[in-house]
């Protein structure tokens, strides 16, 4: 049987392991073999391996080993023989997938919030197999998104959850975007910068900030008005922002939100740097400030991000790597030497 190699998560140890020998799947039923064609490194990625991997429902008992990898794109190898005739699935078709598998029939998956899918926790890369690898068996179809004509596997890889991520917690506040609209993003790592694009086309006014100086040219290049490393000595005012977005998700930025968001502002969280945060109840309360969280996004969303991508209204920073790299990357990502987003090649040794 023909095999393959890949990284991923082990049980007990704290760097990821690689695999060698691993069986290449053979799809049967309505299966789909995907060919990896790019997988992206995400920071979760790291907070897996320290962590451990992402809760799944009950009964399904924790992951002890898989491959990592949730940020996918790839071409279909074969198919099941349920799948032979099906125009759909035709071999080199290109996919991106959605990385929780939703089961598409709960209520919220009905109302079209697939993301927060209240049946399955699964998710390639974070409790499963995911695309740190030459080949991926597909059995939820539904995860298969079709990337449009104009979009790389790469960016449709990355698109899966840095340009996703953004995008979705946008569109909850995206009747208040506008040119007189004053926006704070901190944290300018893939998904800040990403979201500064997307936030660009709304034509509000946006102030970028991050520890990091290195990232304020790709910062304003992308769309925002200003750069400052620390917001707090800047010449902007207290309560001045009308929204502020948080790709960082520790105290001191929660802090800055606190001090710097307007009266009935909205602080939207999408980093989790921390998994507990101090809020101060009162003083966000009598300013009517609403904290809205988000995590990854629906499959809808994420169609419609590959569409932007496609008509050229986001530019993904995507680097391409060495598939054989990718522990050394990993170790670079978790120390905050990385800017852009980091993408490999499985298929491509």
């Amino acid at each position: 049987m023909p095999t393959q190699s890949g990284y991923g998560y082990v049980e007990g140890y704290s760097d990821i392991q690689k695999f060698t020998n691993i069986p290449i799947p053979i799809p049967k039923g309505n299966e789909v073999l995907l060919k990896v064609e790019a997988a992206g490194l995400c920071l979760s990625d790291p907070h897996v391996l320290i962590a451990g991997p992402i809760q799944s429902k009950p009964p399904i008992p924790l992951a002890t080993k898989f491959i990592m990898g949730h940020e996918i794109a790839g071409s279909i190898s074969s198919v099941g023989e349920q799948l032979i005739n099906d125009p759909n699935y035709k071999q080199g078709a290109r996919f991106a997938l959605q990385i929780a598998k939703a089961c598409g029939m709960c209520n919220s998956c009905r109302q079209g919030y697939d993301g927060v899918c209240e049946s399955s926790h699964q998710a390639y890369g974070l409790n499963e197999d995911g695309g740190f690898q030459q080949y991926l068996l597909i059995k939820n179809l539904r995860t298969l998104l079709p990337i449009p004509d104009g979009v790389s596997f790469e960016q449709a890889a990355v698109t899966t959850d840095s340009v996703l991520t953004p995008f979705h917690a946008i569109q909850k506040v995206r009747n208040l975007l506008k040119p007189t609209s004053k926006i704070l993003v901190q944290g300018c790592g893939g998904l800040g910068l990403n979201a500064i694009q997307i936030l660009k086309n709304y034509g509000c006014y946006i102030v970028a900030s991050d520890v990091k100086n290195e990232v304020e040219k790709l910062a304003l290049q992308y769309g925002a008005n200003e750069f400052h490393i620390d917001i707090n000595k800047s010449n902007h005012e207290s309560m001045s922002f009308d929204i502020i977005f948080d790709f960082v998700g520790i105290q001191p930025t929660f802090n800055n939100s606190d001090k710097f968001i307007k009266r009935r502002g909205k602080i939207v969280m999408i980093g989790l740097g921390r998994s507990k945060l101090f809020i101060p109840n009162y003083k966000l309360a009598i300013r009517e400030v609403e904290i809205i969280f988000n995590f990854g996004g629906h499959s809808a969303e994420q169609i419609e991000c590959m569409q932007w991508v496609a008509k050229g209204l986001i530019k993904p920073n995507v680097h391409v790597a060495d598939f054989n790299s990718l522990p050394q990357y990993l170790e670079d990502l978790a120390n905050g030497k990385l800017t852009g987003r980091i993408v490999f090649r499985p298929n491509k040794l």
